[in-house]
């Protein structure tokens, strides 16, 4: 089964990530860090490989593989 790869140096960390918004597995979070800090993290134990993640990502952070 294909599962997502995520590039991170690719991310920009944004806290309007849309992939956390439409990862139905919860495989992609966002943790804050701070007022207006936050990361994108990527558990690849709960990804489903349904490859949304890889349409809606602007910055081709994720990748099926």
């Amino acid at each position: 089964m294909k599962k997502a790869k995520y590039n991170e140096s690719k991310c920009d960390q944004s806290p309007f990530c849309p992939v956390t918004r439409v990862c139905p597995a919860g495989a992609v979070t966002r943790i804050k860090e701070g007022f207006f800090k936050s990361r994108i993290s990527y558990d690849a134990s709960k990804c489903i490989g349904c490859g949304k993640c890889t349409k809606v990502c602007p910055h081709a952070a994720f990748a099926m593989k």
